[in-house]
């Protein structure tokens, strides 16, 4: 009887609850008397309509999207003359992510020195330094969950910090220590290397490795950029080559950092500007002054531009195809109607003209693609890909050749023109997903030479483009006369294709 009670009191007070929050407001004004049913005819209330339920998914109408980017001069802050950053918080999470990029434009002057470098990269972390082994590291970074890599690349060399909130200003100390008196443990030198060796073994494993070693060598000329370290050169890699080429790494150039999480923007500043002078301060006192730069400036890639039809012989049963040619370096006028021709042409997926007659109407292929590249550095290439039977080489061929010709004669339709669009600017926040993918999107963006207003321009850009553009830009740059067409694929069924050229599958490095 008592659970009954308490049953029966706990649904009353949950009606009497409701009742109180479904009353109506106060009135200021006492309400008029009800009318009496047999004096004054009640009025009849009009109920409104209820909308109609669309026939078809494709009658629902939609309210108009608008997206605006967020701004980066909203979130960018200078430390000091050739620091700067941004700075995206977010408390809703007690966790911080910390990029820093150090601008260093590097190419080895020898071949034997790229073996090294791409060691050294991630041993400046996993080494231990600092007077901290790196066994004692690896186990104070797993205690607290927090982790720190290092990486040095062709332009910038960079160190990544992911912790909690409360342990970033330790990890900011342990950093330093570490990073800027690296010390290359031996035990982990030799694991690494032998990873290296390992992925070199197992470098043409799939056909998808010996299809991008091919189209980077049928396409570019040399360059030491290109340079491709075999088994014997990260054999004969010592840790002094290391040390020899870490000389500075983290102090030279320009400095550009991503902060993002659990920060004030204003305590951050403080300490950054604290962090950053200890850093500069600790790396000058461990650069040796007469130290040699081991390294060049890296020079742009260039094309060999000989198109063709470029072979390797692999006993498979699909054909791994790749055609090329080359783009633009950005900014340029043509990469935005470019990249809506794209989208239409192959980038689109299964909106796309190529899927649709390749795989869609004649089952030639479970995916075909085309892209057009991004690049700030270095001039891009176009591209259409895709895998087939062996047998359906040759149709695969005539039939994209006939949808891009169509597509540069007659352009895009209407509808084709305005969803490729309403598709490129409604993807443009999914950059901006997160905190951290903000911060980080700006600082790249910096060193490229972005402008504060370029996510702004992007969408004016792409709504400006016409179908005239769009004609032009496929005539431009799908041209199938002027590209090298790549293809992994057993040259005896091939034959149907002729005339090409076999590229052995060991002259495919760049050496």
């Amino acid at each position: 009887m008592k659970v009954l009670f308490s049953m029966v009191a706990s649904v009353a007070t949950a009606f009497a609850l409701w009742a109180c929050s479904s009353s109506p407001e106060p009135q200021t004004e006492p309400a008029p008397a009800v009318a009496q049913a047999d004096s004054v005819a009640t009025p009849a209330v009009e109920k409104k309509a209820e909308p109609a339920i669309p026939a078809s998914y494709k009658d629902i109408q939609f309210p108009e999207y608008k997206y605006v980017a967020p701004y980066p001069k909203d979130y960018r802050v200078e430390i000091a003359p050739g620091i700067s950053g941004y700075i995206v918080s977010d408390r809703s999470l007690p966790l911080v992510n910390f990029s820093v990029y150090f601008e260093q434009p590097r190419a080895p002057l020898a071949l034997k020195d790229e073996a090294a470098t791409s060691i050294m990269g991630g041993l400046l972390r996993r080494g231990g330094g600092g007077g901290i082994s790196a066994k004692a590291l690896d186990d104070s970074l797993e205690f607290i969950s927090a982790g720190i890599s290092s990486s040095v690349g062709t332009f910038t060399a960079s160190f990544d910090i992911d912790c909690l909130s409360k342990d970033f200003p330790n990890m900011l100390a342990l950093s330093k220590q570490v990073l800027t008196a690296p010390a290359f443990d031996k035990d982990q030198f030799e694991i690494m290397r032998a990873n290296f060796l390992t992925a070199y073994d197992r470098r043409y494993d799939t056909p998808a490795k010996v299809l991008s070693a091919l189209r980077s060598k049928v396409n570019y000329a040399p360059n030491p950029r290109l340079w491709d370290a075999n088994a014997d050169d990260y054999k004969k890699v010592k840790v002094a080559d290391l040390k020899r080429l870490a000389q500075g790494v983290y102090a030279n150039g320009r400095i550009i950092f991503a902060l993002s999480g659990d920060v004030n923007k204003d305590s951050a500043v403080v300490m950054l500007k604290e962090f950053f002078e200890s850093w500069n301060a600790a790396v000058a006192k461990n650069v040796k002054k007469d130290a040699k730069n081991p390294f060049q400036e890296p020079t742009p890639l260039t094309f060999v531009r000989k198109p063709g039809i470029y072979v390797v012989d692999k006993d498979i049963t699909q054909a791994n195809i790749s055609m090329n040619q080359p783009f633009v370096r950005r900014p340029h006028a043509d990469y935005y109607p470019a990249a809506v021709a794209n989208f239409i042409l192959g980038g689109g997926s299964f909106t796309s003209r190529l899927m649709n007659r390749v795989r869609s109407d004649e089952g030639l292929a479970y995916s075909v693609y085309s892209s057009v590249g991004n690049d700030y550095r270095d001039t891009a290439m176009v591209t259409i890909a895709l895998q087939t039977k062996v047998e359906s080489v040759e149709f695969a061929l005539k039939l994209i050749r006939e949808v891009v010709n169509e597509f540069a004669e007659q352009g895009p339709t209407e509808e084709e023109l305005a969803q490729a669009k309403k598709s490129l600017i409604e993807s443009l926040p999914s950059l901006f997903d997160s905190p951290e993918a903000t911060a980080v999107i700006f600082a790249k963006g910096e060193l490229l030479g972005k402008s504060y207003d370029h996510y702004l321009e992007y969408v004016k850009e792409i709504n400006a483009v016409t179908a005239d553009q769009v004609k032009a830009m496929v005539k431009k740059y799908f041209d199938m006369d002027k590209m090298t067409t790549s293809i992994v694929a057993p040259v005896s069924k091939l034959e149907s294709i002729k005339p090409f050229t076999v590229i052995p599958q060991d002259s495919l490095e760049f050496r």
